[in-house]
């Protein structure tokens, strides 16, 4: 079982991940996302595989910096240094089910990948 400080330490990673996304705040996400992390889901019909960085440029460009995110972790599964989030989450109008996996490195929890669907 997790403590409870490696729970509230990732629960503090996705809280910023949607914060972070909603408010188009590159500094965060890149704070959060390993930099070879990618966002891969289906959009308009169609798969979408972006590096972190065309996922926080698409982020800035939609970003709000007055918004407030919503967001609730649905799962949360750790696994000593690995975990994964499922995450319900708006952004730009549109609800998602997310699934970040997570890796501590050097102290850190950070996303390795995020994997996402839209809502109908």
């Amino acid at each position: 079982m997790a403590s409870p400080e490696t729970i509230a330490a990732i629960t503090d990673v996705v809280r910023t991940y949607a914060t972070a996304m909603v408010a188009g705040n590159r500094a965060e996400l890149e704070r959060i996302f390993f930099e070879n992390a990618s966002e891969v889901g289906h959009y308009e019909g169609e798969l979408m595989w972006n590096s972190r960085d065309a996922f926080i440029r698409m982020c800035e460009d939609e970003g709000d910096k007055s918004a407030k995110a919503w967001w609730s972790i649905r799962n949360l599964s750790i696994h000593g240094d690995i975990a994964t989030a499922h995450v319900e989450d708006e952004w730009a109008g549109m609800r998602f089910d997310t699934i970040l996996t997570l890796l501590l490195h050097e102290g850190a929890w950070r996303v390795v990948s995020k994997v996402y669907r839209i809502q109908s």
